[in-house]
């Protein structure tokens, strides 16, 4: 990761991701409203955008993998100096790849009905992902300039909120806040690690260096980190007033085509099987929550 586009893949995934779950949950919100139900967010959301049965498939669960077993491949590659691994850098850097393809893993066992998985473990190994990431990122920065070390420790406070936001998700999953947080924290994310690529290895040659122990670039590189993070909080309410205007203009298909898949993914809630769909009358005091009836809005 020690390179510009070692920073570019993993902030690219961190953004692909973020900016596909806003999408989904605001939808998924949205739809509760007219529906009449209780919003409940999940890990993984149904690529809408396809048709008939392909949206039920594992889109995103694949496409995390490729992600993650591209930059996985490409730090156990560069890190190798005659077929021998000796950068041991580029090895705490697969070593976060690999839990957040475990993640990806669990989504596809999740997909496939897998028997006797327990309930909310796609939550739980993305919490260890978010941990290992952390606790790699801690012990990553001996021996580094200021500059970089302060760098690194703002993306490690973002990766602590984003351990909380994905908590706080699991105790209020009928909350579209609590679910937004997880989006944002993983939106910062990876903005962060692209401005890092850009301040320690920006790929124009041209472009001046930054010192690394100068206190004036310490200064702006702490006000670049709250920039990023009021642009990631006003692209996500574009991003929420984008869906509102898309819903107001395609609310009958929205309504009989696209709330299916959302349907049959919120379904699967209990020990990662999938349960009776909605019209089914089985009795659950929390697996079938997101059914009940809410306040009626005009």
């Amino acid at each position: 990761m020690g390179t510009f586009g070692g920073h570019a893949l993993p902030g690219s995934f961190f953004i692909l991701f973020a900016v596909w779950w806003t999408v989904q949950m605001f939808h998924r919100y949205f739809l509760s409203l007219r529906r009449n139900t209780r919003f409940r967010s999940t890990v993984t959301f149904p690529c809408t955008c396809l048709c008939g049965k392909f949206r039920d498939w594992p889109i995103e669960a694949v496409i995390k993998l490729i992600f993650v077993s591209l930059g996985f491949s490409l730090e156990i590659i560069t890190g190798s100096r005659h077929g021998k691994f000796v950068i041991l850098g580029n090895g705490q850097h697969a070593t976060m790849f690999f839990f957040f393809g475990m993640s990806g893993c669990i989504d596809l066992l999740l997909y496939f009905k897998a028997p006797s998985i327990p309930k909310n473990l796609d939550y739980v190994v993305t919490l260890l992902a978010l941990g290992v990431e952390g606790l790699l990122f801690k012990f990553h920065l001996h021996g580094r300039n200021e500059l970089d070390v302060r760098l690194h420790t703002l993306l490690i406070y973002t990766i602590y909120l984003n351990i909380i936001a994905v908590c706080l998700e699991i105790r209020f999953r009928t909350s579209l806040l609590a679910a937004l947080g997880r989006a944002y924290c993983f939106f910062l994310q990876g903005t962060w690690f692209w401005q890092v690529g850009f301040i320690l290895y920006n790929p124009d040659p041209n472009a001046e260096k930054w010192k690394g122990d100068d206190h004036d670039g310490l200064m702006i590189a702490t006000m670049f980190f709250t920039w990023h993070a009021g642009a990631v909080f006003l692209t996500i309410l574009a991003i929420g007033g984008f869906v509102v205007c898309f819903h107001r203009a395609f609310n009958g298909y929205i309504y009989t085509e696209i709330g299916a898949a959302s349907e049959r993914l919120l379904s699967s809630e209990k020990n990662g099987r999938l349960i009776n769909s909605l019209n089914d009358n089985e009795d659950s005091d929390s697996d079938i929550e997101f059914q009940k009836p809410i306040k009626q809005v005009p």
